[in-house]
């Protein structure tokens, strides 16, 4: 990365080859310079659009299996690249250590902003939003800005506020967090070995799986696109976010929360427990909350079909079909195509908690 600082940093056209399992063909410059990379799969498509709020250091490949099943259902989707991940950039080149970087540069808010502005780039009015992990946290921060223009939430394996307080159900991460920080900033080579050795499938499938990052029904062909992502990301970058991760909340929001809500949690996840789900769901009047008891923190990962099935439940029961019309957008690119999938699971009703058996 250069280190030029007074002009936004973007990285090449390949820079996502070789692990993006769908072609970025968007392109659209946030408020403070940011280039975001983003797909608009399916705009024809007559149900309500999709728009994917990515989780902390994660690809595209957490949405692999499930796009294509809610594309083929009929909804427009639009993913974007986090910014500092894939072909997205950010307002400056980051430095050693991210030292040119500050945290509100990758904060929640500003996270969220950048998704506003693809919705609005895409010409889409409304959407429901599906958040994973740090995408939950997003998610709650799109809902907070243009609450009109949210026809749902769906919130997948996250939490409303600092996730190091509950990771691995202990809050020795929160405590130890600063002086990791610390190290990462000044003495960002410290990781290098680690980062050096993140590639190979099966070796960075064991590792998960040691680290119970990926649940059982992770292979090791599915996490091999993320693990390649996340080489090429910056580790210092994932720091910095993860401390504006720690210093977030919405909960503050989640008494007013109106929309349609559903919060689907992973019974075995031990980065956002389900406890963290819980909270959410009893936070959010009317929110309906579906647990998948053997799931991982890599659920989207793992029950694709038994996902999908519960959100096309949830839309069809709590949120109303969008007009004939949406605003205009731009003429659409061709993208790579993806991988095909299939559908299966529970029907709860609002204000309800359900345990899918998958």
């Amino acid at each position: 990365m250069s280190d030029t600082i007074d002009e936004p940093w973007e990285p090449g056209p390949t820079a996502d080859e070789g692990y993006a399992l769908f072609a970025k063909e968007s392109r659209v410059v946030a408020d403070d310079g940011t280039p975001i990379a983003y797909t608009f799969r399916n705009r024809a498509g007559r149900k309500v659009p999709i728009l994917f709020a990515n989780g902390w250091s994660c690809s595209d490949a957490y949405w692999g299996r499930l796009l294509p099943l809610f594309e083929e259902a009929g909804h427009p989707c639009l993913l974007p690249d986090t910014r500092g991940h894939g072909r997205s950039g950010l307002p400056r080149s980051p430095g050693r250590g991210a030292r040119n970087l500050t945290i509100d540069d990758v904060s929640m808010p500003r996270i969220a902003r950048d998704l506003v502005t693809v919705l609005d780039d895409a010409g889409v009015d409304r959407a429901l939003v599906v958040g994973h992990s740090m995408g939950v946290q997003t998610g709650l921060e799109v809902y907070r800005q243009i609450p009109d223009r949210v026809a749902g939430l769906v919130l997948i394996a996250g939490t409303s506020e600092n996730p190091t307080k509950t990771l691995y159900g202990q809050s020795i991460t929160d405590t130890m967090f600063p002086l990791m920080a610390g190290v990462m900033r000044y003495v960002p080579e410290v990781l290098a070995p680690v980062w050096a050795t993140i590639g190979p499938a099966s070796v960075g499938h064991f590792g998960a799986r040691l680290a119970r990052a990926a649940g059982p029904k992770a292979t090791a062909a599915d996490l091999h696109p993320y693990l390649l992502h996340l080489k090429s990301t910056s580790p210092a970058v994932l720091v910095l976010m993860a401390g504006a991760m720690r210093a977030h909340s919405a909960t503050d929001l989640l008494a007013d929360l109106t929309t349609p809500t559903l919060v689907v949690s992973a019974g075995a996840d031990v980065f956002t427990p389900a406890r963290c789900s819980e909270a959410i769901h009893h936070g959010v009047v009317g929110s309906e909350l579906v647990t998948f008891a053997k799931a991982g923190h890599t659920l989207p990962i793992e029950e694709p079909d038994a996902l999908a099935r519960v959100v096309d439940d949830f839309v069809a029961r709590r949120i109303a079909p969008p007009p004939a019309k949406r605003r205009a957008a731009r003429p659409p690119k061709a993208a790579k195509p993806a991988k095909p999938a299939t559908t299966a699971a529970p029907t709860p009703a609002a204000g309800s908690s359900t345990v899918a058996e998958a």
